[in-house]
């Protein structure tokens, strides 16, 4: 009857953990680029059950409750919003952008809502330069990303279109080996495997669209869902601990 008080208190755990990641995911689901996480659980070890007959060839085992394993992120492209903005790009398709981090590593993202430092470099919406490192001129009037990632701009009174650069996109072999630190951001891991590099419409990768923006790929009705479902599943493993504890309770009582 211990046992089950143990395995009931993996259970609210697990659910709780649950809870966190659908908050989370719902707190996101109007964040541009976000992309919806799952909770991935495993049962523990078994063990001989104490009431196992030892002389019997029918072996009787019990778990001992529920863990959470690892978060895993679906990269599954989410719905695309016309802002109209020249300086807003979405990826159609697979691929990140390669962003420098604060500490100067290389950091991945989705979310292309650019903008241009007081260098004039390409930088995301929170600061962090394209690798590429891409460079306006000053007196630039106009500002085009074709969709195989070439950037041109206008500049002064010249209406003739100048090639200052390319945005790449970067592949990984296992996306969901990649660590997410917050910002929209992913780092490399080992487990990610190796960064691909190519051009935007070649091979695997997505090509590119100005004046969009991808939108979080979060359902709201999964979400919901999924929510009722951990919350009842909270209720009925604290409901096991009260029923362990008056079982316990009643069999004290026995021995007075």
């Amino acid at each position: 009857m211990i046992e089950s008080l143990y395995i009931a208190e993996t259970g609210m755990q697990s659910q709780q953990k649950l809870i966190e990641v659908i908050s989370n995911n719902i707190a996101n689901a109007s964040t541009p680029g976000f992309k919806q996480q799952h909770v991935n659980f495993v049962d523990l070890v078994y063990q001989p059950s104490s009431f196992e007959q030892q002389d019997t060839d029918n072996n009787v085992v019990e778990g001992l409750g529920v863990q959470v394993h690892s978060t895993t992120t679906n990269f599954s492209v989410g719905e695309f919003k016309q802002t109209n903005n020249t300086f807003d790009i979405a990826i159609n398709g697979a691929g990140f952008l390669e962003v420098e981090s604060e500490n100067g590593d290389a950091a991945y993202t989705r979310s292309g809502r650019l903008r241009v430092n007081e260098e004039g470099y390409l930088t995301i919406s929170t600061g962090e330069k394209l690798s590429s490192n891409i460079q306006l001129p000053p007196d630039t009037k106009s500002f085009v990303v074709n969709p195989n990632g070439v950037v041109s701009v206008e500049i002064g009174d010249s209406e003739e279109l100048i090639n200052i650069g390319q945005i790449d996109l970067v592949n990984f072999n296992n996306p969901n080996g990649l660590l997410t630190i917050g910002n929209n951001l992913y780092l490399a891991t080992n487990t990610a495997g190796p960064a691909v590099y190519g051009e935007p419409s070649v091979g695997a990768n997505g090509d590119i669209l100005q004046g969009f923006t991808e939108m979080s790929n979060v359902s709201m009705t999964e979400e919901m869902v999924n929510l009722m479902l951990a919350q009842r599943g909270y209720q009925l493993n604290a409901r096991i601990i009260q029923v362990s504890d008056q079982v316990l309770e009643t069999i004290n009582n026995l021995r007075r």
